[in-house]
């Protein structure tokens, strides 16, 4: 049955506003608590040697925000800045729509990674490497800039190529 009765609706209303931040920042939060360092192994043709790992993206990097505006592009990293220890990248510079952004990494603030994937992080982001990068822009002027998804624009073959007999 539903009620009718103006008190009863507006702590009705109340209890949901009271409920739904709190559900969905606690869903939100889920993202940054499954941030990945992603790896491919790496074989040489030719050789039977153990394959190497790469890494080819970072992802889950930040919770994905709601009131944030989230971008996609395909750019080269302009500059890196790093932690003062130089282990972990702080921020990437880009461009992207003619202007200048410094995007922060969220490497180092994220509880979920280990040492290990850190200095992988670090050894994937290169100066002038292109990559396809997902970040989202928060506050009213967008100066707060976040690093969500971070992929290898050009990803080497898992396995050699097999020649097809003609």
């Amino acid at each position: 049955m539903r009620s009718t009765h103006p008190l009863l609706s507006s702590v009705h209303l109340a209890c949901l506003l009271v409920i739904v931040p709190c559900l969905s920042s606690s869903l939100a939060a889920a993202a940054s608590d499954s941030a990945k360092v992603i790896h491919t192994p790496l074989h040489k043709p030719g050789s039977k040697a153990e394959a190497k790992s790469a890494v080819i993206a970072l992802v889950s990097m930040d919770e994905v925000l709601l009131d944030c505006q989230q971008q996609v592009t395909v750019t080269k990293v302009k500059t890196v800045s790093y932690s003062e220890s130089g282990i972990t990248p702080q921020s990437i510079g880009v461009d992207w729509l003619g202007r200048k952004l410094d995007i922060a990494t969220n490497v180092g603030e994220n509880p979920v990674l280990t040492l290990e994937e850190i200095q992988a992080a670090n050894q994937f982001i290169k100066i002038g490497k292109r990559y396809l990068i997902h970040f989202q822009l928060c506050g009213n002027d967008g100066s707060q800039r976040s690093l969500i998804n971070m992929y290898a624009e050009q990803v080497p073959p898992a396995r050699p190529l097999r020649k097809i007999k003609t």
